[in-house]
């Protein structure tokens, strides 16, 4: 039996038609139906109903078919395993980072990250809110440092560190020099909301329509912080931040406003489900280094607890 017969086993499982089926493998029809033909001896068992006008799966056929599709799977997963061993595959890690990514602790994440692999080239990109998921399952980047709430099944969420959000307004705003104000004092403004694209529950999160019960007033609809900034002191719109970025994003026209009882914001690593490459878990065990000696760097954060 080879490994080859598997393969056309199943790509006529699929076509049930003998000449698309060689099509599609590249091969002779006379030469696909010979190997077809040759493992149904050596299998003593018929595995496809043949008739003139129809082609058809027996019930051995079937059953044959799905151990081989999983025989396929495994030996793909076997060669990119060792695929990932190949230092032409190693070098160059891709990472994607939103906003103030994980503020003060991000470059310690990447000296750490740099010491494990020296080996490795380090390549940046710069998320927005409508993209930061797409280009990790797009695969235009490896790793990205986002902000919390997720939820998709095709990418492995680790949480770094939870922190306050605070209210970032217009510096005429009534309560732009308040010591501290509640998520209801929110409620009824307009909000910088994150543009069509953005995944829901993290626009809605930022716009505090948990609390609501409803979608919030749309000010205007932005992709990025910087955007959001600009709404907030030029068309009197107001949003959430988390704390890290009220530190490191200034703006003349913003004041930002202690929230006393907003749910806290969460900045993890996110990476596929389906990438298990050495270099790229070697980044959870920089980010995991750096919070463990290094998260009194990051005023106000809390280690998050994995979900």
């Amino acid at each position: 039996m080879e490994i080859r017969q598997l393969r056309y086993v199943v790509r006529l499982a699929e076509t049930l038609h003998f000449g698309r089926a060689a099509q599609l493998e590249h091969i002779a029809q006379s030469a696909f139906s010979g190997h077809v033909a040759r493992l149904e001896r050596e299998l003593g068992v018929q595995l496809f109903d043949r008739s003139p006008h129809r082609v058809a799966l027996t019930p051995a056929g079937a059953a044959f078919v799905e151990r081989a599709e999983q025989i396929l799977a495994q030996l793909a997963e076997a060669a990119a395993d060792a695929l990932t061993y190949s230092p032409s595959h190693q070098q160059v890690l891709r990472i994607g980072m939103f906003a103030e990514a994980a503020g003060e602790l991000t470059p310690v994440i990447l000296s750490v990250y740099r010491e494990l692999r020296p080996d490795v080239r380090l390549e940046f990109t710069e998320l927005t809110m409508v993209d930061q998921l797409e280009k990790l399952v797009s695969d235009e980047v490896d790793v990205t440092i986002v902000r919390a709430p997720f939820e998709d099944d095709r990418i492995r969420l680790r949480p770094i560190f939870s922190e306050p959000r605070v209210a970032a307004l217009p510096r005429s705003h009534p309560l732009a020099d308040a010591a501290s104000i509640s998520v209801d004092d929110l409620l009824d403004e307009p909000f910088a909301t994150a543009a069509t694209g953005a995944p829901a529950g993290w626009a809605s999160y930022w716009t505090c329509d948990d609390r609501r019960g409803e979608q919030s007033r749309v000010a205007t609809r932005v992709r990025s912080v910087g955007e959001s900034l600009m709404a907030i002191s030029c068309l009197g719109a107001v949003d959430t931040f988390p704390q890290t970025a009220a530190r490191l994003f200034h703006h003349s026209g913003v004041a930002y406003v202690p929230l006393r009882d907003a749910a806290p914001s969460t900045v993890a690593t996110a990476a596929r489900l389906s990438d298990r490459r050495p270099h790229v878990h070697a980044f959870a065990v920089a980010v995991e280094r750096a919070v463990e000696g290094h998260l009194a760097g990051v005023p106000g954060a809390v280690r998050a607890q994995a979900a």
